[in-house]
């Protein structure tokens, strides 16, 4: 939620802690996090009342690699991971309210469960990369074409997921509610 906020405005972890309706202490914890993985930078320092304010933002297109994803610890994950599909579901919730998730005949929407090994689980995370390094150069290569027509532009909502679910429970060890 930090990131969220930060991608859109620069902020201190006083405001975004206010914004959040978060602990202050919580929040700080997470900004030492996103600061350490290089996912925001600090912008300005203040004095204020004998101490110092820091104002953060972040980086353009903040990006996890795997290196730092494990580096990470779990429950921050966890609460990225969280955060992140809590988006995706107001984003979706959003355009079938106000009938934009469909109007399109080319609009994508798939979900598969899959039996994969590790191998085929890396090779499929890798061309889920491949596929947002397109996204991004078609987003800029759009922006070109907009300004060059005048088109106004489609505001558009790009995801993708690969995660490993756990074992479906027998018959034998689940019980009616």
């Amino acid at each position: 939620e930090c990131l969220t906020v930060l991608a859109e405005r620069v902020a201190s972890p006083r405001e975004l802690a206010e914004v959040l309706d978060e602990d202050l202490s919580n929040v700080s914890y997470h900004v030492r996090v996103l600061k350490e993985l290089g996912l925001i930078e600090l912008i300005r320092e203040e004095p204020v009342r004998g101490a110092v304010a820091h104002f953060y933002k972040a980086v353009e297109r903040p990006l996890l690699s795997n290196v730092e994803w494990e580096r990470m610890p779990l429950g921050v994950r966890e609460a990225f991971s969280i955060h992140s599909f809590d988006a995706l579901i107001k984003d979706a919730t959003e355009a079938i309210d106000k009938g934009t998730f469909d109007n399109r005949p080319d609009r994508h929407l798939t979900r598969t469960t899959l039996l994969l090994d590790s191998k085929g689980f890396t090779r499929l995370s890798k061309a889920m990369d491949e596929l947002l390094e397109l996204v991004f150069e078609e987003q800029a290569a759009s922006a070109e074409r907009r300004s060059k027509s005048g088109e106004e532009p489609i505001r558009t909502t790009a995801a993708t997921a690969l995660f490993a679910m756990p074992a479906p429970q027998s018959k034998e060890s689940s019980t009616d509610a």
